[in-house]
């Protein structure tokens, strides 16, 4: 997991939590737009009140964004439904994990580098 905002257990739990129960949601839902998305990680904020959404999108980045934020509030409501061990249901905003796309550079990068080695061997 990242750097979570807060500090302690307990931000990490519900971190976990929110991650695990999101990913379930999204999955449920019936919005064409929404397909191919995959919870990947959550920070929350130090007072618990905000969650940050990590997801990998297929294609239309901004498209899929706008759909997730914009059902944030029933995500938020499921969640609470689902979850009588959070006091409260932090408020949820969805962004594009970019270090997938990152680590995949990084090792083509490094594959570049043997193979020119190779070459010129």
């Amino acid at each position: 997991m990242r750097g979570h905002g807060g500090s302690g257990h307990r931000t990490e739990r519900i971190a976990s939590i929110i991650k695990r129960d999101v990913s379930v949601i999204v999955d449920t839902l019936d919005d064409p737009r929404i397909y191919g998305v995959t919870v990947v990680d959550a920070e929350m904020s130090r007072d618990l009140k905000y969650a940050t959404v990590y997801v990998t999108i297929g294609s239309d980045e901004n498209n899929v964004l706008n759909a997730l934020n914009g059902c944030s509030g029933y995500i938020r409501r499921q969640l609470a439904e689902t979850n009588s061990e959070m006091r409260g249901v932090p408020r949820l905003n969805f962004v594009i994990d970019k270090s997938q796309a990152y680590y995949e550079r990084i090792e083509q990068v490094i594959k570049d580098i043997h193979k020119n080695e190779k070459d010129n061997d």
